[in-house]
């Protein structure tokens, strides 16, 4: 009997021991580890808004100054580290990109991003990058047919506009133009595809910058930018990286800040404006 006791309470004793210390679970790896070890991180890029990001009509290759600073966050993360890290690009749309870095679907995006309120709240915005100064001959306005008169706000009263969802422009609109007093915003997933939208009669006029309106009003005489300008100061420009990836998102800033010390921005702008032009990319 005292041997079948000692027995039992050996065995129980044994699984208490495997409880206590081999039953233990690992922890997580952070998502910096797991871009580590599997050699390349992701980031959501919308190639149409050269020199920032476009594709080579050619060969399909993504590329502008973006891309440049995408590219050196990757190189700084490994030097880091110690480790090889790529850049892997997933090209979608604008609001797609947004979307992807929201779900975790990609590390982050680069597309020129302003650190809105609403994008505070929903992402970490690091950076900034790529600065650019207050000029008073680039403006955020509106794209329309010449004849229409918009000199201020309550001049869009009525008016049916379109831009592009989760964009800058969509921001400044909402908060500067009596959109209650307004049809529904039409929401466009490019440029070329709102100037159609403009000619053809399907909205009174387009939420863009002049820059962007160029090429526009260059092909076609019926087309300008209106009077009214939004009210407007550039902030820097800044990566989007999920709310919730705090260690990633200070790691990126770092990256940026240190991109800003060590690319030339003017001759990274001009190579990226130059290359465009020769494969016949629109330029903004």
């Amino acid at each position: 009997m005292k041997k079948l006791f000692a027995l039992i309470l050996a065995m129980v004793m044994s699984v208490s021991l495997v409880a206590c210390g081999g039953g233990e679970e690992e922890t997580p790896k952070s998502t910096i580890d797991k871009i580590l070890e599997q050699g390349y991180i992701t980031v959501a890029i919308s190639p149409d808004f050269a020199p920032s990001e476009f594709k080579d009509p050619a060969t399909g290759e993504v590329m502008g100054t973006d891309v440049e600073f995408a590219k050196y966050v990757a190189q700084y993360i490994g030097e880091k580290y110690g480790k090889t890290v790529e850049l892997k690009i997933e090209e979608m749309d604008f609001k797609s990109c947004q979307a992807a870095v929201a779900t975790n679907s990609v590390h982050f995006s680069l597309n020129g991003y302003a650190a809105t309120e609403e994008r505070k709240q929903n992402y970490i915005c690091a950076g900034p990058y790529a600065i650019l100064k207050a000029d008073s001959e680039s403006y955020h306005g509106a794209l329309v047919k010449k004849g229409l008169e918009l000199k201020t706000a309550e001049d869009f009263k009525g008016l049916k506009i379109a831009c592009q969802q989760a964009s800058l422009q969509y921001n400044l609109a909402t908060a500067q133009l009596p959109t209650d007093e307004m049809p529904e915003i039409e929401f466009i997933t490019t440029l070329p595809m709102g100037a159609m939208m403009l000619q053809s009669g399907k909205v009174d006029a387009v939420i863009m910058t002049n820059g962007s309106a160029a090429p526009f009003v260059a092909q076609n005489d019926e087309l300008e930018m209106a009077e009214f300008h939004f009210e407007y100061e550039s902030e820097g420009t800044h990566a989007l990286v999920n709310i919730t990836e705090t260690e990633l998102g200070a790691l990126i800033n770092e990256a940026l800040r240190s991109a800003n010390e060590t690319l030339d921005y003017d001759a990274l702008h001009q190579e990226m404006t130059e290359k465009a032009l020769a494969m016949g990319v629109e330029v903004n």
